[in-house]
């Protein structure tokens, strides 16, 4: 019977696993290296993110894979944890949390949703990663730079002044970064932030109404970005492991 074990900062695990985006319920982690690794790819976008893990006398750290079902209720159980250091365990077909006398325990599934096309995104990453971010799968990205990633943060409030589900455009030329939201036959609403652009291109992508919510799966920092022209947002976060890759929407009204 297979065991993976650590001990991990339960604000950090509460972050780490509720940070993945709308859209998913369920999550494949590894733990390794003394982190826990996590990657999901879904309609909207794709995440892979990394946390320490701690050591501890008492707890004996095997590597292995978590299956991680219920998200929802898992993080409930984070956020009324009173102890800053949780046990979190998958053996055989069982994962648990243990923090201080209190203790979560589901039956899990090896058929994880969020995980599905993860192997696939991995490979279209790391071709990427050596082309240097000029393309990511057949699409082209043009425009490279970096950007304080708290700037684009609080754009929730657009989805409040514009049409349900409106779409959101994000646009770069000359330096500037706009993010809109809205149709051209309603309310529209935009942020304009300025971006270091080491190869600079005239840029447009359309986005769901989501992007501003998925935005918050990246810390604030210094984030390196790399987008095309009706293609893919990319985001890799330069202080912390956490790379978000938010996919252009065909097909949004526009």
């Amino acid at each position: 019977m297979t065991l993976a074990q650590a001990v991990v900062s339960t604000d950090t695990l509460l972050g780490f696993l509720s940070g993945f985006g709308e859209g998913v319920n369920d999550l494949l982690c590894e733990i390794k290296d003394l982190s826990i690794k996590g990657a999901v790819d879904v309609d909207t976008h794709y995440c892979s993110k990394s946390i320490p893990t701690m050591l501890d006398t008492e707890v004996t750290y095997r590597n292995g894979e978590l299956y991680i079902p219920y998200l929802d209720k898992v993080c409930a159980f984070l956020k009324a944890a009173k102890e800053p250091k949780t046990v979190i365990r998958h053996v055989g077909g069982a994962f648990s949390l243990k923090n201080g006398n209190d203790e979560f325990s589901t039956p899990t599934y090896t058929e994880i949703l969020s995980h599905q096309s993860v192997a696939r995104a991995h490979m279209a990453v790391e071709s990427a990663v050596k082309n240097g971010w000029s393309k990511l799968g057949r699409a082209e990205l043009d425009c490279h730079g970096t950007l304080v990633m708290s700037e684009l943060h609080g754009l929730e409030a657009m989805m409040k002044v514009t049409a349900k589900d409106s779409p959101v455009r994000i646009s770069v030329d000359d330096n500037e970064m706009t993010v809109s939201a809205g149709n051209s036959l309603g309310a529209r609403m935009s942020r304009r932030i300025d971006v270091d652009c080491h190869k600079n291109a005239t840029v447009e992508t359309v986005f769901s109404s989501s992007l501003p919510k998925l935005l918050r799966m990246m810390g604030s920092g210094d984030v390196e970005f790399h987008i095309g022209n009706r293609s893919a947002l990319v985001l890799v976060h330069q202080e912390v492991d956490t790379t978000l890759i938010l996919k252009h929407q065909e097909g949004v009204d526009q």
